[in-house]
């Protein structure tokens, strides 16, 4: 049984903790730690869970999310097998705790720009641009280096973008900030069961069923630890997988999408593509392979 609580690896000589990870999948399972987390997508593409978050990673996917907060990274495992050779997911993370400053020094005024950044980072944070940048150099500076090096690399990456509008965040402020191990287990279940099927129909019973709840019963579970509803939920991980094919494949026609996505509808799925992301397919296409 995987617990939901992760307690981060720590070095008497070190306090700030970097890991720098091959391997076929990312080990977590949903969890959560006080630690504050910094982490890098170098290889691999998948779907990230962040609080009530749903949303696509691939390379240079970089993100900064604050302790407490329930998290998870499902790679593409089918995809990346039918790749020759197979790319495995590849990840640099940083995790340290706000008290290694001292409370004295992080509540400095030169500091409350960093401090409010940590504290937004609760609803996770996705960092973009030339911001994105700098801070990935940076990252790979702390994984090579040691001693008072680390804390000042440390510093610089917080402050650049404190300084900067180079991100997004991304989960609600109603995100629950983590969850109790028999919840951890059972989402985790239900997330899987739905990332490996999202191309064919999941029914309302058949969903439920999986999780040993009643239809209702699930329903009421689901919403009350995503804030979505299942049929949302759903649909988020589906047009996530379908900007994906638009942007792989321009000879990829939009039916084909859809119904290679579980839509079998392909008005439904225009409707819900548009709905999610702003844009049609096409639009979504053109705009981004323009870029």
């Amino acid at each position: 049984m995987q617990p939901t609580f992760e307690k981060v690896k720590t070095d008497v000589n070190q306090s700030i903790y970097v890991n720098h990870l091959k391997a076929k999948k990312f080990p977590s399972p949903l969890h959560f730690h006080p630690e504050i987390e910094i982490l890098l997508i170098i290889e691999g593409t998948g779907t990230r869970i962040i609080g009530d978050s749903v949303g696509r990673f691939e390379p240079g996917d970089l993100i900064m999310i604050k302790g407490g907060i329930s998290h998870v990274w499902y790679s593409d495992e089918q995809e990346q097998e039918k790749k020759k050779p197979a790319i495995d997911p590849e990840t640099l993370y940083i995790q340290f705790k706000l008290d290694i400053f001292g409370n004295e020094f992080i509540h400095l005024p030169e500091l409350g720009k960093i401090l409010k950044l940590i504290q937004r980072s609760k609803r996770g944070l996705r960092v973009i641009g030339q911001t994105r940048d700098k801070v990935e150099e940076l990252m790979f500076s702390i994984r090579d280096s040691s001693g008072f090096s680390r804390i000042l690399d440390l510093l610089k990456i917080l402050n650049l973008v404190s300084l900067s509008q180079d991100y997004t965040l991304l989960a609600s402020p109603l995100a629950q900030p983590y969850i109790n191990l028999k919840d951890s287990e059972k989402l985790n279940r239900i997330y899987e069961f739905i990332l490996n099927n999202y191309e064919q129909e999941i029914t309302l019973q058949e969903i439920s069923s999986m999780a040993n709840l009643s239809t209702s019963a699930f329903c009421r579970y689901f919403k009350k630890n995503t804030h979505k509803t299942f049929i949302q939920f759903l649909n988020e991980i589906r047009i996530g997988h379908a900007c994906r094919f638009l942007l792989d494949d321009e000879s990829y026609s939009v039916s084909y999408i859809g119904n290679i996505c579980g839509y079998n509808n392909i008005s439904y799925f225009i409707r819900q593509f548009t709905k999610i992301t702003g844009l049609t397919p096409l639009a979504y296409r053109k705009q981004f392979n323009n870029e």
